[in-house]
């Protein structure tokens, strides 16, 4: 019996919700950064820690980011101000990483056994 098609069906399933997993603890990720990272939270009156969101762009791709225009500021820095740049800081870590990928890895072998 060919289960292609449905090995198939299931992989394209699992990797859509992967997507959406791996955008939402992205963005956790950020958050705990944004909280935790530089020894003083990333905040004022919270709009920034709010407007952290994430866009799938494909069954395999996601955007995460700020869409503030004072975002970048903050971020990168300016000639007054140091960068704190949480969200490079939060997913590029090799611990971070790995998180993410363990996400992405657990909702892709949905349905398929041990």
């Amino acid at each position: 019996r060919d289960n292609r098609n449905q090995v198939l069906s299931q992989l394209n399933s699992n990797a859509s919700r992967a997507t959406l997993a791996v955008g939402t603890k992205a963005v956790n990720l950020i958050l705990w950064q944004m909280r935790q990272g530089y020894g003083k939270a990333i905040r004022d009156t919270g709009d920034l820690q709010r407007d952290v969101n994430y866009q799938v762009i494909d069954d395999v791709t996601v955007e995460v980011g700020n869409s503030l225009e004072y975002a970048p500021y903050v971020h990168d820095g300016t000639r007054k101000m140091a960068g704190r740049p949480y969200i490079q800081d939060a997913l590029m870590s090799r611990d971070n990483q790995r998180k993410l990928q363990r996400v992405y890895e657990q909702y892709l072998k949905q349905g398929f056994g041990k």
